[in-house]
């Protein structure tokens, strides 16, 4: 779960400060994971597949 620390040592202060975010959540890593790991992927095989379109188109 995650806890935020906010800053409460101004007593009229109309909204709060964060001192320290809280840090991300295992479903957002994994999410940023993923989400890189598939473009990495498409960066890896879209040259391979651009290649192979040209030599048939070429042939």
């Amino acid at each position: 779960m995650a806890v935020r620390a906010f800053d409460l040592t101004e007593p009229q202060s109309s909204r709060l400060t964060v001192v320290q975010t809280a840090p991300p959540r295992r479903q957002d890593l994994r999410r940023t994971r993923r989400h890189w790991m598939m473009a990495g992927a498409l960066a890896l095989i879209l040259p391979f597949v651009a290649a192979l379109l040209a030599v048939g188109v070429a042939h």
